[in-house]
């Protein structure tokens, strides 16, 4: 199990969020607005700040893990890419549970049979 971290600029979180919502294993995103984020651009350059936002994934195999990853980056990079497209971290999971149901570790990764939302 898995928990991946994106950081993705602002204008590109719509696009990689709609590749993401494809893949098969993907049972939620959350996206988080930043304020922004800033990165370096050559060792004596400021911290220049780029608007971006956050997605959490969290996905229970390691091929689904790899899949996200290569999605991200590749539907996330501004034309040949450029410094402040983002980056991606990866983390294993130890421990899952729905709160709805109990269900644990890749069950609980899964969409619920009887999901249904208000």
């Amino acid at each position: 199990m898995y928990e991946i971290k994106a950081y993705v600029r602002e204008v590109m979180a719509e696009h990689v969020v709609d590749a993401l919502a494809k893949v098969k294993g993907v049972a939620s995103i959350a996206v988080v607005s930043l304020g922004e984020f800033g990165h370096l651009v050559g060792d004596e350059s400021p911290l220049e700040k780029v608007k971006m936002v956050k997605l959490e994934i969290d996905v229970a195999t390691d091929d689904v893990a790899g899949e996200v990853v290569e999605l991200i980056v590749r539907t996330g990079r501004t034309q040949e890419g450029h410094p402040g497209d983002g980056k991606v971290l990866v983390s294993r999971l130890v421990r899952a549970v729905r709160i709805d149901d109990g269900a644990t570790d890749e069950s609980a990764l899964q969409p619920a049979s009887n999901q249904r939302f208000s």
